[in-house]
């Protein structure tokens, strides 16, 4: 008997011996390391083979720390000694000792950073704060999305409603007939035709990592809020565009592209209706939602402002943040939205605070602000102003158990702005921005932030 174990514990030590091999080969390993300055940017890549594992990201500080489960690390603990240049101070490869690695990049001063995974290499990007516009665009800006998305669904006439001082309100899809002529760039032709400018044809690398675009894990359900409905018609172009039309046409366009993607997504309105803001969320809490994205359009007083900007839940002190507040939640009293005791909105964000999921909102606003103007200047030939990610007192975010941003896509008060959000060519390359943005945000494959 005792033999018989004997044999058997040896063969078992044998088949893990032979097995080894086989294992090692199959962990992703980090085999190489290059830096480079690209204007006020530095760009590191950091090369695996076969294939770049997922990651998870924190920050520590002025560090930012990239943790790799299950790789090795062929590649010396200080990889780009003395060549570092600022704002990154230092980086090092860590093996962690537990089959893990660790990538910790260490900068000096403020500084933002963007980083995405492609098929064998994950890239990062640092600036000093507010040094590159879109630090994100280089790793964001695709010509391609992987296989060719479903056949797009029908999108349902919005019955026109005639709005108080507004010259006539513009159907959906069109661009109301008293719009005076729109100054636009060299390829102004914003219908079905394909964009003039040809971009190069993305590298092999790319290209497969794009695949991965095509589902992300688990068919999560984003839930899609159209601002504004039915007796509250939010804001309006001096022509007659207004917002809660399109809204709805740019969220019906945003469920075609995130469910071309294998990603459910829901609408909280998908007709002329007003929803009080409470509703909104809850309906996402009710539904299990992943993820909770408003879409709005903007105004400001000056008419030259233009641009994406992204919103998540907290307070600030910005006044043009505050004004766009109360614009969105219907003045300074949220009772005609659904909160009859005009419950403090700062007391319910000091409460929340602990407990929100503020920084995986953040990093989804920006995600979706560099992705779409990424999209938009690369794929248009335009030059859309990324406004960045903001916090701000927005009562259709209040109460959300998930992650939820308020994405305020171009401002209507802009003469050339609005006729572009008019057109169909514009709203389908912004929701298709979007909703790539989701889906790295979804897969963690991309990310962008600041130290």
């Amino acid at each position: 008997m005792r033999r018989a174990i004997a044999i058997v514990a040896l063969a078992a030590a044998i088949g893990v011996i032979l097995a080894a091999p086989a294992i090692a080969a199959r962990t992703p390993a980090l085999e190489s390391a290059r830096i480079e300055r690209s204007g006020q940017a530095v760009e590191m890549r950091f090369g695996f083979r076969p294939i770049a594992p997922r990651w998870h990201l924190s920050t520590h500080g002025n560090e930012l720390w990239i943790e790799i489960g299950r790789a090795r690390i062929e590649i010396p603990p200080r990889p780009f000694f003395g060549s570092e240049t600022a704002p990154v101070r230092t980086v090092r490869a860590i093996d962690t000792g537990d089959g893990h690695a660790r990538i910790v990049v260490e900068v000096e001063g403020k500084s933002d950073y963007a980083i995405a995974r492609l098929n064998h290499t994950i890239v990062l990007r640092f600036a000093r704060v507010g040094a590159v516009p879109n630090l994100a665009a280089p790793l964001l800006a695709r010509d391609e999305y992987g296989a060719s998305p479903k056949p797009r669904r029908e999108t349902p006439a919005i019955p026109e409603t005639s709005v108080p001082a507004s010259p006539r309100v513009a159907p959906p899809g069109e661009i109301a007939s008293n719009e005076p002529a729109i100054e636009r760039p060299p390829q102004p032709e914003l219908k079905s035709a394909p964009p003039a400018v040809e971009q190069p044809a993305p590298s092999p690398e790319i290209r497969d990592a794009d695949a991965s675009l095509q589902s992300a894990p688990g068919h999560p359900l984003v839930m899609i809020d159209p601002g504004h409905g039915g007796y509250d018609p939010g804001t309006s172009s001096a022509s007659g565009l207004v917002e809660k039309y399109l809204s709805l046409q740019i969220a019906q366009r945003l469920r075609d592209a995130l469910d071309a993607r294998g990603v459910r997504a829901e609408l909280t309105r998908s007709t002329d209706v007003f929803v009080p803001l409470p509703e909104r969320t809850r309906m996402a809490n009710r539904e299990d939602a992943e993820l909770f994205v408003s879409i709005h359009l903007n105004s400001s007083p000056n008419p030259e402002t233009a641009g994406i900007e992204v919103y998540y839940l907290n307070n600030t002190t910005d006044r043009a943040t505050i004004r766009l507040a109360r614009m969105e939640n219907g003045g300074t009293s949220a009772a005609p939205y659904g909160t009859p005791d005009g419950a403090n909105l700062n007391y319910i964000l000091a409460d929340l605070r602990q407990q929100y999921k503020a920084a995986e909102s953040s990093s989804l606003a920006r995600m979706i602000d560099a992705q779409t103007v990424a999209d938009l200047n690369a794929k248009l030939g335009l030059d859309v102003n990324a406004l960045g990610a903001r916090m701000g007192p927005f009562w259709v975010l209040v109460g959300a158990h998930m992650p939820a941003v308020l994405v305020e896509c171009g401002f209507l008060s802009n003469r050339s702005e609005a006729g572009r959000l008019a057109s169909s060519q514009y709203q389908d390359t912004l929701a298709e921005g979007i909703a790539t943005a989701v889906v790295h945000f979804l897969n963690a494959d991309a990310a962008v932030g600041d130290l």
